[in-house]
């Protein structure tokens, strides 16, 4: 099994008592349904456009929104299709990633493939899509001298087992914080695939996090601060120039690195809930919804329609009827519409629903 190298600090367990506290505070504001929705989707944008930017992708967040809109330039230039097919793939990864996460059933080896295959679709070669990589690899600074040799490929599969079985078995009686970091930087050390490595990375991390409820609403965007200085981001990964060297490194300067951008995110998305809460305060009791039917409200908003069994994935330890009379609430206030027959219903968003 993988066992990191680490050591708590004083300074590290500051800084989570800090991200702790910052938790609390944005998981118990109240925010009016529709803007945080909107806050989702902002966060989701600026997740696409600060992970594919560290990968060079070209666009700006303005043009990022454009192109998730499906509104995308008239006359794209040909050496914009490829970024505009990059921004929708991400996307569509953090869509999977909403998804999955709430199934709270622990990570494996398909979800990765899923993501990579997701993520590559269409700016890969379709041997190479969704597989583990079969040559070796290397990374190369600007100057062409390399920098970091991955392990070989025939021991990627195992590698990435191992990675997991410490996930799935040990890794719960750790921080979330220091856990995710640990996953961040073992799997892109692994380097599993031919490409896009670094976004798969961060993908899996942010479904790590949402799967230890730690995603703060679904609007904590880490990638932004890693894009902001991407010399730093990588110079933070280097511990060594080999994977014999990164799988026996003291993580401890990565994991601070780590906890050092999420709370910086944390900060930022605070500041954002506090307007929102604020903008809320008056907006009586019966008219507000729980953290739960937020989360239901906001699945139906971004996937179309919810069954009451995608609900129960969503809620997975709140008993049906409640869920039943959760999905009721938002019938009756107006944010979705039930169709179907009693036992084939769905429902769907209302769009005539006033924005408030």
């Amino acid at each position: 099994m993988y066992r990191p190298n680490y050591h708590i600090t004083d300074e590290l367990l500051n800084k989570i008592a800090q991200i702790e506290g910052i938790r609390t505070r944005v998981g118990s504001s109240y925010i009016l349904p529709e803007r945080e929705i909107r806050m989702r989707y902002r966060a989701s944008v600026e997740a696409v456009h600060s992970s594919t930017s560290i990968e060079g992708n070209p666009l700006n967040i303005k043009q990022v929104e454009k192109v998730l809109s499906d509104k995308p330039d008239k006359n794209p230039l040909t050496r914009h299709q490829y970024a505009q097919i990059e921004v929708k793939n991400y996307k569509k990864a953090i869509d999977f990633v909403d998804k999955r996460k709430t199934t709270g059933k622990n990570l494996i080896v398909s979800d990765i493939l899923a993501i990579h295959k997701i993520v590559l679709n269409g700016l890969l070669d379709s041997g190479k899509v969704g597989v583990w990589r079969k040559n070796p690899i290397y990374i190369e600074n600007e100057n062409g001298e390399v920098v970091y040799d991955g392990p070989d490929a025939a021991a990627v599969s195992k590698e990435v087992k191992k990675l997991l079985d410490w996930l799935n078995k040990q890794s719960f009686n750790i921080h979330p914080v220091i856990a995710a970091a640990i996953l961040h930087f073992q799997f892109v050390s692994i380097h599993p695939f031919a490409d896009g490595n670094g976004r798969a990375t961060r993908l899996l991390t942010t479904l790590y996090l949402g799967l230890r409820e730690y995603d703060f609403r679904s609007s904590l965007v880490l990638d932004s601060y890693y894009a902001t200085d991407k010399p730093a981001y990588y110079q933070a990964l280097n511990l060594s120039n080999n994977y014999q060297g990164r799988r026996d490194a003291d993580l401890t300067p990565w994991i601070n690195y780590f906890t050092d951008g999420f709370l910086v995110s944390a900060n930022v998305l605070l500041a954002e809930v506090t307007l929102l809460s604020a903008a809320a305060a008056n907006i009586s009791l019966t008219q507000k919804l729980s953290r739960d039917e937020t989360d239901l409200l906001s699945y139906v908003n971004q996937f179309g329609s919810i069954t009451l069994s995608e609900a129960q994935g969503i809620l997975p330890n709140t008993p049906r009827r409640t869920i039943q009379r959760k999905l009721k609430k938002l019938v009756d206030t107006g944010y979705i519409k039930l169709y179907g027959t009693t036992h084939n219903s769905k429902y769907l968003i209302n769009k005539s629903k006033p924005t408030q």
